[in-house]
């Protein structure tokens, strides 16, 4: 990986990062809803509620038990995620943790989506960059009173 800086408009420096020929891809392929399941528990183990709630967090939308939990069974079949019961009393409460496979497969996934999407974030903030400096280069016209 390089890193190289080019200066734009106004002498803001921007980054530009080659991956080069870094294109391992992750033995699983895991979706959206997977990986921020994976990066979650890569922060702490947590309890299903838990769980729910950071995930709720990160997507800004309710995540349901219906769409947690059959994204985290997966995960825990592919043994990417291990699950413990607790019993307390007659209830029982699991915690999952993120498993050595686990944390490879998240890294390599964010290396691939970093390598996949990293040329359009920063499409998109330079050219969000030239339009705020443009604005900014140009003030406001002035009227200028008209001399009889």
């Amino acid at each position: 990986m390089s890193v190289d800086i080019h200066v734009g408009t106004q002498g803001i420096q921007h980054e530009h990062i080659s991956f080069g020929d870094l294109r391992e891809r992750s033995e699983i392929e895991v979706g959206a809803l997977q990986m921020q399941i994976l990066w979650s528990l890569s922060r702490k183990s947590m309890h299903g509620y838990d769980l729910m709630k950071a995930l709720s967090a990160i997507k800004g939308t309710q995540v349901t038990q219906g769409t947690m939990y059959p994204a985290l069974q997966r995960l825990v079949q592919l043994r990417l995620v291990e699950r413990h019961t607790e019993s307390t009393g007659e209830r029982k409460r699991h915690t999952y943790t993120l498993t050595e496979k686990g944390l490879k497969t998240m890294n390599d996934s964010c290396l691939e989506f970093v390598k996949t999407f990293y040329g359009i974030f920063h499409d998109f903030a330079c050219q969000r960059c030239q339009l705020h400096n443009h604005h900014q280069a140009s003030p406001p016209s002035k009227k200028i009173p008209k001399q009889s």
